[in-house]
């Protein structure tokens, strides 16, 4: 188990949770996606900290969790991670009901 130093300023975004009981290895498809979703830059730096920028992209390719909003996947995708190949939008972006 390999629990995670969280900065008090980034734990907002882990409120399902508690904080200190996040295991890096264990909850990192968790972390990865509340950091892009609901974090800001400095959350993002904290992430690529815990995660190579590897990482990061591969866990939001492979495991896309359909909580996004349409323009905040566009910018994680195309700016934040710099993805290039064609991601399926509905796999990742709500739908607005």
């Amino acid at each position: 188990m390999l629990l995670l130093s969280i900065p008090k300023s980034t734990q907002k975004i882990f409120w399902s949770c508690k904080p200190s009981t996040l295991d890096s290895q264990k909850h990192k498809e968790y972390i990865v996606h509340q950091v892009l979703q609901h974090g800001d830059l400095e959350d993002y730096r904290w992430l690529k900290e815990q995660y190579s920028r590897q990482e990061i992209k591969d866990i939001f390719i492979s495991k896309p969790r359909p909580t996004y909003q349409s323009q905040t996947f566009n910018f994680i995708k195309n700016f934040l991670l710099k993805i290039s190949q064609s991601l399926p939008k509905e796999r990742y972006v709500k739908s607005s009901l």
